[in-house]
């Protein structure tokens, strides 16, 4: 799962998603989810006791804290496991994320290159 909040981000982690063979559910950031964060005893809560929209809530949870800053993209990678494998991993754990972020990262000193 991934949350960005620049289009241009979104766009390089889909390309380097698709470029390394592992896949990016991009999830959106709607600000009316943001009412179910709200406290009676602290500024804001990290999540909403119904469980309901827990990777959308704790990306609503993170920008409060964030926005303002530079482009940013957070790759959630709680659920990387597979019982029995996935890929070329033969235990439960996927190391999904790894081929992504080597791509990603190759992509952009390749572009950073290309423009000095």
């Amino acid at each position: 799962m991934l949350v960005v909040n620049n289009d241009g981000w979104r766009q390089r982690a889909v390309e380097a998603a698709t470029a390394s063979g592992e896949r990016l559910c991009v999830f959106p950031l709607p600000t009316d989810y943001k009412d179910k964060l709200k406290s009676n005893i602290a500024d804001i809560k990290q999540c909403a006791e119904e469980g309901d929209a827990d990777h959308i809530l704790a990306a609503l949870f993170l920008r409060e804290f964030i926005e303002g800053t530079p482009p940013w993209l957070h790759l959630d990678l709680s659920t990387s496991s597979c019982k029995g494998g996935l890929g070329a991993a033969p235990g439960p754990e996927t190391g999904f994320g790894a081929a992504w972020t080597f791509e990603l990262l190759r992509q952009l000193a390749n572009k950073k290159s290309k423009a000095l």
